[in-house]
């Protein structure tokens, strides 16, 4: 019985397509995450705290994750804080917010906010500029966009406090 192999003069390329779907959506941020967003405009950053153990989230969250109680008090973090993880990639993804692929390379980094609780882990970029600057312990400033409407693109990224 003879093998069925592909004759590779017949081999052909795949086509690639680029296609960018828009739906329609309205999304409701809830009291929480309204005040996060409440914040961007005046350039401040908030964290829920919970009532029993005192651990702060970032960004604010509508219960505690180790309590499982409703975390009602928000209270302000950073704009500083420390890095305590940073990746640098070096392939191409969609961005969550935009869904258009991002210029390589980029950063993710984890981050404790200052009068963040000490397990409050915060991810976001910073600028590429400062790639070759991330390490653990590195402190870093928000940098907020000029015009501010309490959205998602009102925090740019972070950048590295040169001492």
């Amino acid at each position: 019985m003879a093998e069925n192999k592909p004759d590779n003069n017949q081999v052909k390329e795949l086509i690639s397509l680029s296609v960018m779907n828009s739906i329609d959506v309205r999304y409701s941020s809830g009291p929480m995450m309204g005040k996060w967003f409440e914040g961007f405009k005046d350039k401040k950053l908030y964290a829920s705290k919970c009532p029993q153990c005192g651990r702060t989230q970032t960004p604010p969250s509508e219960s505690c994750p180790r309590c499982a109680i409703r975390t009602e008090e928000v209270v302000e973090v950073g704009p500083e804080g420390i890095i305590c993880e940073a990746d640098i990639f070096y392939f191409s993804s969609p961005d969550p917010l935009t869904g258009y692929l991002r210029p390589t390379p980029y950063n993710m980094c984890i981050f404790k906010l200052d009068n963040a609780s000490a397990d409050d882990a915060f991810a976001f970029t910073v600028r590429n500029e400062d790639n070759d600057k991330l390490k653990r312990g590195v402190r870093v400033r928000a940098v907020w966009n000029e015009v501010r409407t309490g959205s998602v693109a009102d925090l740019l990224h972070f950048k590295v406090i040169d001492d």
